[in-house]
């Protein structure tokens, strides 16, 4: 977070903030909801600056209205008032701890790199760095409402648009992990051996059955298998990790730096920020770079390439952007033309900020009371 924020002290105070919560429910044709009723909920912060241009900011579902009541409040009071830009994170959080604070403060990083961005007519990317101008595209379309047949259609249709690779959820719908293999075994038929292949367990095993799959899989090419272990408990990671049989990828819902570290110290191979969660866009780069740093490779996850497409081809010279089909309806509220995969790659939008354009009636038809 410090990161971040330390780049965009030349955006004057006061600051104007305003926090909601939206839900952006269903539309015909959008993957059904697998982790919760409330997947398609968000939070939304808006930072105005003395000028009226505005920066828009997210966050994810997790505890929303303590996200957004704690923006209204504590941290609209913090940028309300003349001066250098406070130093949030020590002044909200002086324990380091993750959660709500730095959840909320994720939002407000990326409103405000939207509001630099604006402000200088650049976008996100370009204030980074620009150093490519798009990213290769993992997709997530391998949701476990699928049976067997139709997730191969999905998965073959992503790879025949060109997709670097496909995401199959795994450890999902009461699915054993026998199961699990002959669905990701199918769809490694339908697809070839030249696309990539991940199976995301959304930390959905214990240590035994992320075994299991993982020597089950042996014959899949998997180019990692994502957060296989309950609480991405660092130690079974190391274990499974020590067993050489498949890269190991986490770290989508991370918000500490040292988490980061520990992961990779573990033995995971493949980093995973994502700047609405972590602390934001400079939080995430910074843990990305560190990643590297140790060997690893970097690929955000947990959606919002709306934002995370910024950071990955600001700052990074590799690594793919996750494409999640089953975030579609929020990427529809505030873009009127989302980025679509070409090539298989996802270009930086020709706009500043991060080149959003919110439906605001359709954002306040959908908006939650808190």
């Amino acid at each position: 977070m410090s990161t971040s924020m330390t780049a965009l002290e030349t955006i004057p105070l006061p600051l104007k903030i305003s926090a909601s919560v939206h839900d952006a429910g269903a539309a015909p044709g959008d993957p059904a909801p697998y982790a919760g009723e409330d997947s398609f909920t968000f939070v939304r912060v808006q930072v105005s600056d003395a000028e009226g241009v505005t920066g828009d900011g997210f966050t994810g579902r997790f505890c929303a209205a303590e996200v957004a009541h704690l923006l209204n409040g504590a941290v609209a009071g913090a940028l309300g008032t003349a001066g250098p830009l406070p130093d949030l994170m020590r002044k909200l959080n002086p324990r380091g701890m993750t959660g709500v604070v730095v959840s909320a403060l994720s939002a407000l990083d990326v409103a405000l790199w939207d509001l630099a961005g604006k402000r200088a007519g650049r976008s996100v990317a370009a204030l980074l760095g620009a150093t490519r101008p798009a990213a290769p595209v993992d997709v997530t379309c391998g949701f476990p409402a699928l049976d067997t047949e139709a997730l191969v259609a999905a998965c073959a249709a992503e790879v025949a648009a060109g997709a670097h690779g496909v995401k199959v959820l795994v450890a999902a719908k009461g699915r054993s992990v026998a199961e699990d293999l002959g669905r990701m075994a199918a769809v490694r038929a339908a697809i070839g051996e030249g696309a990539a292949l991940i199976a995301d367990a959304n930390c959905g095993w214990d240590l035994e059955s992320a075994l299991a799959f993982a020597r089950g899989a042996t014959g899949l090419n998997l180019s990692f298998l994502e957060e296989p272990v309950r609480g991405n408990d660092r130690h079974a990671l190391a274990v499974l990790a020590s067993e050489g049989i498949v890269p190991l990828g986490a770290g989508q819902m991370e918000q500490s730096a040292d988490r980061f570290a520990l992961l990779a110290e573990a033995g995971v191979a493949v980093i995973q920020p994502n700047a609405v969660f972590a602390g934001g866009i400079g939080a995430a780069v910074a843990a990305a770079r560190r990643a590297e740093a140790q060997g690893c490779a970097v690929s955000p996850a947990g959606g919002w390439d709306i934002v995370n497409l910024h950071w990955m081809c600001g700052a990074m010279t590799a690594g793919a952007v996750e494409l999640h089909r089953a975030q579609a309806r929020i990427a529809r509220l505030l873009m009127a033309e989302p980025p679509r995969m070409r090539d298989g790659l996802l270009a930086i939008p020709d706009a500043p900020g991060l080149g959003l354009s919110p439906d605001e009636g359709a954002l306040a038809a959908c908006r939650v009371d808190v």
